[in-house]
C-alpha cells in the first residue's frame, strides 16, 4: 500500500512539474506534441524470446569486462548526490523535491522490464543518458548489418523501502545505493528484447556491443559503470554535468 501511494504521488509530483517546465511552450509545439502522440508505437510489443544462434556482429571485445566496469560505488555515490533528489523516506518527502523527475516509459531504444524494486522515474539527467545510450545501442547495431533488438531497463528509482525488500532475495544489495536518487540504472547484459527474428543477433555479441557502447560514454565523462556479475546487469550512474 505503501508503495502503490508513492507511485500515485510520483505520477502526480511528475506532471505537475513537467506543466511548470513546459508554461512557456507556444501553441504549435503543442500541437505537434499531441499529433505526435496520436502516432506512438506501443514499444511494450515484442517477441517473448531471443532467436537462438545468430549472425556474427563485429564488435570490440573486451578482455574482462568485470575489470574494464568497475567504478567503485562511492563515485557512484558522489556523483548521485551531487545532482540527484533527496532519497524519498515517505510520501509526504515526494512534495519536498526541488528538483524535476520524469517518468521513464518504454521507447524505441529500450524496454522497462517488470519493476519489483524500484520505480520508473529519473532525474531528467538521467533519463536523456538513457536515452543517448539506447540510440547509441540500436544506431550502431543498424550501421553494422542490423538486427532488431532493445536495450532492456531492470532497475531505476529506488527507495529504502524497496532497497530492505530487494535485500531479501538478494544479500549484495546495500542500503547507500545511488539507485535512491534517480540518478541510476540497470540495464541488463543478459537480455535483450527482440522486435524482430529477420536477423538474428548473439546474447554474447550484443552484450560486448552494449560495453563498446558503454565504453564510449564513460570516457566522454557522462557516467560511471559497474558490471554486476551476479544481478547480470551494468549499474550505470549520471554523473553531473560540470564534470565533463
Amino acid at each position: 500500500m505503501k508503495n502503490l501511494a508513492i507511485i500515485v504521488t510520483l505520477l502526480l509530483m511528475s506532471a505537475i512539474l513537467y506543466c511548470c517546465n513546459n508554461q512557456q511552450e507556444d501553441t504549435q509545439e503543442e500541437d505537434q506534441d499531441w499529433a505526435s502522440a496520436v502516432s506512438t508505437v506501443d514499444y511494450s510489443v515484442h517477441h517473448d524470446y531471443m532467436p537462438s544462434g545468430g549472425v556474427k556482429l563485429k564488435v570490440k571485445r573486451f578482455p574482462y569486462l568485470p575489470g574494464v566496469f568497475n567504478d567503485r560505488n562511492k563515485l557512484h555515490l558522489s556523483a548521485a548526490k551531487e545532482i540527484g533528489i533527496t532519497p524519498i523516506k515517505d510520501v509526504t518527502d515526494i512534495w519536498t523535491i526541488t528538483q524535476p523527475i520524469v517518468k521513464v516509459e518504454n521507447g524505441p531504444y529500450y524496454y522497462i522490464d517488470e519493476l519489483n524494486h524500484s520505480f520508473p522515474y529519473l532525474v531528467p539527467e538521467a533519463e536523456q543518458l538513457l536515452s543517448d545510450i539506447g540510440k547509441a545501442f540500436v544506431d550502431t547495431l543498424n550501421a553494422r548489418g542490423g538486427g532488431a533488438y532493445r536495450l532492456k531497463v531492470t532497475s531505476l528509482l529506488r527507495t529504502p523501502e524497496t532497497i530492505a525488500g530487494l535485500r531479501r532475495v538478494n544479500k549484495n544489495a546495500v542500503d547507500s545505493s545511488a539507485h535512491l536518487y534517480g540518478t541510476t540504472f540497470d540495464i541488463s547484459y543478459s537480455q535483450f528484447i527482440c522486435d524482430s527474428v529477420v536477423v538474428p543477433r548473439t546474447k554474447e555479441d550484443l552484450k560486448n556491443l552494449l560495453g563498446e557502447i558503454l565504453y564510449e560514454f564513460r570516457e566522454q565523462g557522462r557516467c560511471y559503470v559497474i558490471f554486476e556479475q551476479k544481478q547480470t546487469c551494468f549499474h550505470i550512474t549520471t554523473r553531473p554535468y560540470n564534470y565533463y
